[in-house]
Order: structure tokens, then sequence, then C-alpha cells
């Protein structure tokens, strides 16, 4: 008996030391929360790749066609407030709004109320952002900043009894470091009469040229001044985020950036390239990993 006093004893004491070792969730230094909101609960995946919201469309058919979404990848930090007393959705929400703004974010988007959709549309909003406990009437707003080593995306979903902040931020990669040469492009044409343009890089979602494109686009006009009979396709590649409708178009676009660039600045014949974009169509390897999804974010040079 009295060994097993003592074994009861020390299990109790282990809890109570226990207990005291939790540590009680906390803000993320990035955004202040709302006046009187208590934070109940803070996940942090980590690297994830996570979909902000840019529009609605009440005419779609599926989830992802109603709520569209750009995609991107960066270390994720979910929050999760209860609201204070007496204060409603729209006050709160407009507080953060304003408040991102202050701190250079741009609001890529927001709506309220009806507006962010009809009473049953509140799992939908979670099913396609991942967000928790999302019910109607919501308020939402989602939200960007940009700076020389990072982009940093700012969601809130603001409910009736709760308010979540996801807050997504993408360390810019030092870009700039691979580009073509002149022979990986004779070779590759030659080879398999295709060749990835390797160099050329976009802002997530976006399909303007970045300036660390430069040294790829020489190298590439080069290489199409030194054969002048050569005629090719340029085609733009996606990975599968996002709808397809939205992948084949953003593919085509970046490849007609890539034709004005050569045709605008390096004096390329028009007539010698023809823009083209696949979308997700054609996989240079699986779209199940994030390293595989870079892959396919591409855009090569076809022999015509």
């Amino acid at each position: 008996m009295p060994f097993v006093r003592m074994k009861s004893l020390m299990l109790a004491v282990a809890l109570v030391t226990a207990s005291h070792t939790i540590a009680a969730p906390q803000d993320h230094p990035l955004i202040k929360p709302y006046t009187g909101s208590v934070l109940a609960r803070r996940d942090d995946p980590g690297h994830s790749t996570y979909k902000v919201v840019t529009s609605l469309d009440p005419k779609g058919k599926t989830d992802d066609e109603v709520i569209r979404t750009m995609t991107a990848t960066g270390t994720l930090t979910g929050l999760f407030y209860e609201n204070p007393a007496g204060r409603s959705q729209h006050e709160i929400l407009a507080n953060y709004k304003q408040a991102l703004q202050a701190a250079g974010f741009s609001i890529l988007f927001e709506c309220g109320a009806d507006a962010c959709g009809p009473a049953w549309a509140g799992s939908r909003w979670g099913r396609v952002t991942g967000m928790k406990y999302t019910s109607a009437p919501l308020w939402y707003l989602s939200a960007k900043r940009v700076s020389d080593q990072s982009e940093t995306y700012v969601a809130i979903a603001v409910m009736k009894p709760r308010h979540q902040i996801d807050i997504l931020e993408v360390k810019t990669m030092d870009r700039g470091q691979v580009t073509v040469t002149a022979e990986a492009l004779r070779r590759g044409l030659a080879a398999e009469g295709r060749v990835v343009l390797d160099g050329l890089f976009f802002d997530t979602d976006k399909a303007v040229l970045t300036p660390e494109s430069k040294p790829a686009l020489e190298v590439i006009a080069q290489f199409l001044q030194s054969d002048p009979a050569l005629q090719v396709f340029i085609v733009g590649h996606t990975d599968t985020d996002g709808t397809l409708e939205h992948n084949m178009a953003l593919s085509m676009d970046r490849a007609r950036a890539v034709v004005t660039a050569l045709t605008t600045r390096h004096a390329i014949a028009a007539s010698r390239l023809s823009a083209h974009g696949v979308g997700p169509l054609s996989p240079a390897r699986t779209n199940r990993s994030d390293s595989g999804k870079t892959a396919n974010r591409r855009v090569e040079m076809v022999a015509r």
C-alpha cells in the first residue's frame, strides 16, 4: 500500500509539473490583434502551400470556380482569436485593414456579409482556403506586401464569435544564379526539338518578367540572332495549383511576355516567334511535390 500511495503521489506531481510547462500561444510579431481579442490557439504548420482569395464568381459551378484564389508557398502561421464583446465584424476587419495598409500591404480582395456569399457558403470558404471554423455571416480580406527579401500574405476571416488570421511568409530566393547558354539551347533543340529557358523569372501568379531575367533574355536573343532562319514556339507551362482556365491563361501570358521582350528589346522578328500556353497539361515532373511544381513552372523553346 505505501508503494501505491507513493506512485500516485509521484504521478500527481508529474502532472502538475507538466501543466506548468505548457506555454500559452503567442501572437505573431507581424500583426497586433484587435484590442480585447483573446488568442485561443496558434497553429504553426511550417512550410505550406496556401490559397489566397483574389475574387468571387457566384456563377461558378465548383468551390474553386466560385472562390478564385492564387497559390503561394512559404512559412504559414494560423492565429485564432475570440472576438471582444460588443464589437462588430465590420469594425474588427476595418481596423485590421487600416493597420495592414499603414504597414505597406496592398489589399488583394475583401468582402463582407452577403457579398461573401449566402449562409450556406461558410463551409465552402473553409474547403477552398483551409481556414478552420468559417461560418456565415463572414467578413474577409487578403493582403500582400513585397520587399527585396520576401513576400508576405495575410488573410483574415472574421466570424461572429471569433476571427482567424493566416500569415504566409515567402522568402525570396536568390535568383539569377542559373541561366541558359547558347550551347545548351543548340543541344536541346538538336536532341529533343525543345529546351527549357532557364533563368526566366516571374513573380507569383504574374506574367511580368522580373529584372533577374535580363541575362537569360540576352543569351536567348544572341542565339536566335546567330541562326536567322530558325523559327520557334515559345511555350508557357504551369503547375496544377489553381483552376485549369486560370493556368492556361497565365501560361499564355508568360509566353507572350517572353516574345514581347525578345521582339521589343532585342529586335527579334515577330514572325520567327509564336507564343502558346499549355498550363499544367504537359508536366515535366509530378505535381505532388513542391520540387515537382517548381520544375513544371517553366517556359520552353520548341523548334518549328
